[in-house]
């Protein structure tokens, strides 16, 4: 993956940019998109769809002297700054820097007015190293930056199954040559989606890349309601590489069968890993598949370090795909995959048979050995585990649970007890029955719902 990382990390993109149209042409040579296109100055509930933003001159000069060029990096000059001639003291200068001396050779991300636009201002990202040269005196500013019309661009995979409740992924497009946040994520999506085309499953994918907020605000504006009542739940990744342990931070409720998914997989199959509350993770686009009238419960899967300070290069120019760490992002997939096979195979299991089975008969060979004080066994560390599960196996078996309610049950992997049944179903000793997820109504406002309604 790290080459597909390091070629999407290539695109200087943004909300509206120019580059955006390159990145998705890139991303359609691993899978099709159905790209849809949002024009700049649309609105929805107070979002505004920004204007197209280059930057043309980004000097700053002292006592004749170039002292600093914003153009040297994409990061230079903060997004939709507005243009500025004109002759500043330090003091009149100083707070329209931005820099970091804990990181004295980065450029920081200032992103907030692509949000909103009705505050800009301008203003330079400065490394450290380079502010500390600066100081007293009296500075000539040269910014020219420039605006036009453009369109927002988001694009979708859609991945159908035999049912067409779907399953949504989602990570974002919008921080230019950005890695973990968030163009890792958009390629552990990508490669998890190519997996998932070569499966048979039960759910419908789809696979959401946009702009951060923006981008998944409008493209939920136009789905149908039909759409969105599909959507059974889903998951936003980005930071699969800081060196954290794997963060999943539930759904707004809770105890969904994503959060269960996450929390099995991530037991058995993660190196280190926490389970957080809702927006106790990295925080982002959850909160708008969430929202009300769409609903749809989501997981956000990182490595977040802290909710606030998320990895030491976030939102700078050191968030470069040369920090991806080929195992910790094979990880992420591989987790991302686990969880998928949760939701596929969980079933309920009818038995077809009564009484006590002898499991060890050859006849069945389904017994897992478990410790014993008078015969000396090699036996795995989990084997009393399994011992105790077959106590109580056969008395799961009436049609009420599921086999990741068995596995929580008895601290155990999914995966594993699953692949245990299908023996047993082998043996024609029990059924599986589907038992779907479902979906809760969003409640919507009718639009008319207050035109009577007493001020």
């Amino acid at each position: 993956m790290r080459g597909l990382i390091r070629d999407l990390c290539g695109f200087q993109t943004g909300v509206v940019a120019d580059q955006n149209q390159a990145l998705f042409d890139r991303i359609e040579q691993e899978l099709p998109l159905e790209l849809f296109r949002f024009p700049s100055g649309v609105t929805h509930n107070g979002w505004i769809v920004p204007n197209n933003w280059r930057v043309r001159r980004a000097n700053v000069v002292k006592d004749g002297k170039l002292v600093f060029d914003g153009t040297a990096n994409a990061l230079g000059v903060a997004v939709h700054s507005r243009s500025f001639v004109g002759e500043l003291d330090w003091d009149e200068l100083r707070p329209h820097l931005v820099t970091n001396a804990h990181l004295p050779s980065a450029y920081m991300y200032h992103c907030m007015w692509q949000y909103r636009p009705w505050d800009a201002n301008w203003s330079l990202s400065v490394p450290y190293e380079q502010f500390e040269r600066l100081g007293p005196g009296r500075y000539r500013i040269d910014l020219e930056t420039e605006e036009e019309p453009g369109h927002m661009l988001v694009a979708h995979h859609h991945k159908p199954g035999r049912s067409d409740k779907t399953i949504v992924f989602n990570a974002h497009t919008c921080h230019p040559h950005m890695a973990n946040d968030g163009f890792a994520g958009v390629a552990v999506l990508i490669r998890l989606m190519q997996w998932l085309r070569a499966q048979d499953t039960f759910y419908s994918y789809r696979l959401v890349f946009g702009p951060e907020h923006l981008g998944t605000v409008f493209y939920l504006r136009d789905r149908s309601r039909e759409d969105v009542d599909r959507l059974v739940g889903g998951i936003f990744q980005e930071m699969p590489s800081t060196g954290a342990p794997l963060k999943a931070a539930s759904t707004f409720s809770g105890g969904h069968l994503i959060d269960r998914a996450f929390a099995n997989v991530l037991c058995h199959h993660a190196t280190a890993h926490v389970r957080v509350p809702w927006r106790m993770g990295a925080g982002n686009d959850e909160t708008v598949w969430e929202s009300p009238g769409y609903e749809v419960p989501f997981v956000e899967f990182t490595r977040c370090e802290d909710q606030f300070a998320p990895y030491t290069e976030y939102h700078t120019s050191l968030d470069s795909h040369e920090l991806m760490d080929a195992e910790q992002v094979d990880e992420v997939l591989g987790v991302l995959k686990r969880v998928v096979g949760v939701l596929e195979d969980d079933r309920v299991i009818h038995r077809r048979f009564d009484g006590l089975l002898c499991l060890a008969n050859p006849q069945y060979g389904l017994y897992m050995e478990r410790p014993d004080p008078a015969v000396n066994k090699v036996l795995a560390h989990d084997s009393e585990k399994w011992g105790h599960l077959l106590d109580c196996l056969l008395r799961y078996m009436e049609g009420e649970h599921t086999i990741l309610d068995i596995a929580e049950q008895h601290g155990l992997p999914f995966d594993a007890l699953h692949r245990y049944l299908i023996r047993f179903l082998d043996k024609d000793l029990i059924t599986f029955q589907r038992r779907e997820i479902q979906r809760v109504r969003p409640r919507r406002v009718a639009p008319d719902a207050f035109a009577n309604a007493t001020p």
